[in-house]
């Protein structure tokens, strides 16, 4: 969630001025929608969830709009290994990183500490100052890789005659 909407409305009030850009009510209206989501979205579920509440908001504008709240820091363009982009709310969600499977897509938050702590400590060293940083690791998640060592094993057992 993009926590309270009046001060997300005003960061990016202040973003699209800056921009030269008008705050339109078709902007406002998806901001809101997306105020409202906790989870992993993309641009269509935001379009299906105007349309459900009735909005006449257009594809386009929803399209448009994303990458400006990415641009605005309101919202974070998550890793995906296909398109199209996955988003989350940057505002009142805590720092985390992401797993991501190349097999299936599926998107795994994680927090660790320890890794924090050493990210740190490697900056420290470096005499580097971060101001922000994201880590994404592409792999397989437990169950794609649960179905590749099965298939491992089925093809073991056919080349050894044990299929027949």
């Amino acid at each position: 969630m993009l926590g309270d909407d009046k001060s997300a409305e005003g960061r990016f009030g202040e973003y699209l001025k800056e921009q030269d850009l008008k705050f339109t009510q078709d902007r406002r209206l998806i901001l809101r929608e997306i105020s409202r989501m906790d989870e992993h979205f993309h641009a269509e579920d935001v379009v299906e969830r105007l349309r459900g509440r009735g909005a006449h908001v257009s594809r386009a504008s929803v399209y448009r709009t994303l990458p400006l709240l990415v641009e605005s820091g309101l919202l974070r363009e998550a890793p995906s290994p296909e398109k199209p982009s996955h988003y989350e709310p940057v505002v009142g969600s805590e720092h985390h990183d992401h797993m991501v499977c190349t097999e299936c897509g599926k998107l795994i938050e994680f927090h660790d500490p320890e890794l924090e702590r050493l990210e740190g400590e490697i900056c420290r060293r470096a005499g580097f100052r971060p101001r922000f940083h994201k880590v994404e690791i592409y792999g397989w998640c437990e169950e794609c890789e649960a179905r590749e060592a099965g298939r491992m094993e089925a093809r073991e057992s056919e080349g050894n005659g044990h299929g027949k």
